[in-house]
């Protein structure tokens, strides 16, 4: 059930990070990011803006995170999918006794204090379900990294859908949905970046 008390934030960034592996994994990288971000505004309904960025995997980790740090307004919510942490990665850093590497939107947190992170839980069928209702095109299972570097901006949006449809109210998931849909169909006359 819905909770209806519950307003979307002023504020709010969708972030996807595209890795060639498991964050847990030593020799991951991350190759892209996308920050999908939705400014309500009193007059108009709301506004949005994708931010796309590609990365070799000579950008490091830290390099890139503080660049998606500086990328996200002030104060802003910020979502993403959280990091499902392996059984085989917990048990060494156990028996070491020491802490856990941490994980990315820790990273970003310690970064930026002033962000609300909300890590969000969402199955992989969730996300292929309001994609094809909403017409989302999704790298599909087994896609190579460049095919989902290139869909990182329509994997922010479809976990953004998730989160509206998922917690708030028919009002507003009715004219935020229709407000996104009718900037979505602009941007999709544009040409891909790369």
């Amino acid at each position: 059930m819905t909770d209806n008390s519950r307003r979307h934030p002023r504020e709010l960034c969708s972030l996807a990070i595209i890795r060639d592996r498991s964050e847990f994994n030593t020799n991951s990288a991350i190759r892209s990011t996308a920050i999908f971000t939705v400014s309500r505004c009193d007059d108009f309904g709301a506004q949005f803006a994708i931010d796309h960025q590609a990365f070799d995997r000579s950008a490091t980790r830290a390099e890139i995170l503080v660049g998606v740090a500086t990328r996200i307004p002030p104060g802003a919510t910020l979502i993403a999918r959280a990091s499902r942490i392996p059984h085989h990665y917990l048990r060494p850093g156990f028996a070491a006794g020491g802490p856990l590497a941490p994980a990315d939107l820790q990273l970003l947190q310690r970064e930026r204090a002033d962000l609300q992170i909300w890590p969000l839980e969402c199955a992989n069928h969730a996300m292929e379900e309001i994609a094809a209702g909403y017409r989302i095109e999704r790298a599909g299972p087994g896609a190579n990294i460049l095919s989902r570097s290139r869909k990182a901006p329509d994997e922010a949006q479809c976990l953004w859908l998730a989160l509206l449809l998922s917690q708030f109210g028919k009002h507003e998931r009715t004219s935020l949905s229709s407000a996104w849909e009718a900037w979505r169909a602009i941007e999709r006359a544009r040409p891909v970046g790369f």
